[in-house]
């Protein structure tokens, strides 16, 4: 028994020893493959044919207050009208983005009708506005949708369109 002990000891402590002698002299050796950046990050660039101009002294930002207002005329019922009886899902109008999502041979048309839409922008130093006009109908399947054109450029309140 004694001679295990010794033996188990002789081994541990040779193993110890080899790991110790083996650890002290392992070298790793590796390449860096990482790009380092340059000294400078931008890169160099021939001179621009039309150079920007800066103007001097830069322009200082100030916050002022935009009031937007859209209007649009549409069609109700008359019945509802008369009545007072008109509710918000009257107002409400589906744009037509993709006609290919509607299948137009399954429905009937119950109205057409030309509509327009205006938007104004207006601040303590300017106001103006632009329009655009699109097709509303109603179908069978109970929608109401619309189809707008592009919008005008902006014109000046004080300019007549």
């Amino acid at each position: 028994m004694v001679i295990k002990l010794n033996k188990n000891i002789i081994l541990i402590v040779s193993f110890s020893l080899f790991y110790l002698v083996i650890s002290g002299n392992v070298r790793a050796e590796s390449e860096d493959y990482i790009k380092k950046p340059p000294d400078s990050y931008h890169q160099s660039f021939a001179p621009y044919e039309n150079p920007i101009h800066i103007p001097s002294p830069k322009p200082k930002g100030v916050t002022i207050k935009v009031e937007e207002k859209m209007s649009y005329e549409i069609v109700v019922d008359e019945k509802k009208v008369q009545t007072n009886s008109v509710t918000m899902d009257d107002l409400e109008l589906i744009e037509v983005k993709e006609k290919g999502k509607i299948n137009f041979h399954q429905v009937d048309c119950y109205f057409y009708a030309k509509v327009k839409q205006t938007q104004t922008k207006t601040t303590d130093y300017i106001s103006s506005m632009r329009w655009r006009e699109g097709q509303q109908y109603w179908l069978s399947d109970g929608g109401k949708y619309v189809e707008w054109e592009e919008w005008s450029e902006w014109y000046d309140n004080k300019t007549r369109w």
